[in-house]
């Protein structure tokens, strides 16, 4: 009987090894973001800005909370309502 259990806890261990750990929002980086390819954090602006098709398939939660200006730059909501609060009252009032 340890031995079976020996060798399930190795098989899952093994499992768990191999599967890139991609942590969302953590102790270590303030607000969402994600890792790259190279492990570098990068938080959701950065992705939305640089990788806005990879976000709207991965990460569509992020695109709720801002939107893009005329400029095809990504701004968070309370940029918007600084900057832009009427566009946002006409455009996204459940913001508020």
């Amino acid at each position: 009987m340890k031995w079976r259990v020996f060798v399930t806890s190795a098989v899952i261990a093994g499992f768990l090894s191999g599967v890139p750990t991609f942590v969302h929002a953590d102790e270590h980086h303030h607000g969402w973001g994600d890792y790259d390819a190279h492990r570098d954090w990068h938080p959701s602006g950065w992705w939305l800005e640089n990788h806005p098709d990879w976000v709207r398939a991965h990460h569509p939660e992020w695109a709720r909370n801002g939107d893009w200006d005329e400029h095809h730059r990504w701004h968070d909501r309370d940029w918007w309502k600084e900057h832009h609060a009427k566009w946002v009252h006409e455009h996204h009032p459940n913001w508020f």
